[in-house]
């Protein structure tokens, strides 16, 4: 009889933990770096490309991080700015994403594309158009291996390369040049 109630207190405790792994937070003290992208996940570039950006019509860098399995799930922004436009629909290939644009006050834009290719893959952002961000504040979840594309200005100086493993608010993308 204790053996069924262990087991019963054993499969109570299991989605417990499974919460706790996905809402994890990890304490990183890092000081804003002006004129930078950071990360906004932590995973791996896998690309850098110079492509069309599909949400503001204009020639971007796009950094396509695939979100690691192991790392934090926490969305983080990658610059300081004024949020101008927040899309949770749709947007590309009809395919589920949640999409983001933050201009800086030098005026550059910065769009984050989470594409949510899967049913199990899940992302929410707090963000609201018009209201300011700061750089590497966390401002959403994103869950189950996502890519996550950064749609930078097309004239940005790369720090990371593709193949370089980033960590959410810590690891710099690239530096805006004025």
């Amino acid at each position: 009889m204790q053996f069924i109630f262990a087991s019963f207190a054993v499969l109570l405790w299991i989605p417990w933990f499974v919460f706790c792994f996905f809402i994890r937070d990890f304490h990183r003290d890092i000081p804003p770096i002006p004129l930078a992208s950071i990360s906004p996940i932590d995973g791996v570039v896998t690309d850098i490309t110079q492509v069309q950006n599909p949400f503001i019509d204009q020639i971007s860098c796009c950094y396509t991080i695939q979100q690691s399995s192991w790392g934090e799930f926490n969305l983080h922004s990658p610059i300081e700015g004024k949020v101008e436009q927040l899309w949770v629909t749709k947007p590309l290939n009809n395919k589920k994403g949640l999409v983001y644009w933050v201009r800086t006050d030098e005026q550059d834009d910065v769009v984050v594309h989470v594409a949510l290719n899967s049913a199990f893959q899940h992302g929410n952002t707090t963000l609201h158009p018009g209201e300011r961000v700061g750089q590497v504040r966390r401002c959403g979840f994103v869950a189950l291996g996502c890519r996550v594309n950064i749609y930078l200005p097309k004239n940005v100086q790369h720090v990371a390369e593709a193949g370089d493993k980033v960590a959410a608010g810590k690891n710099m993308l690239a530096k805006f040049i004025h």
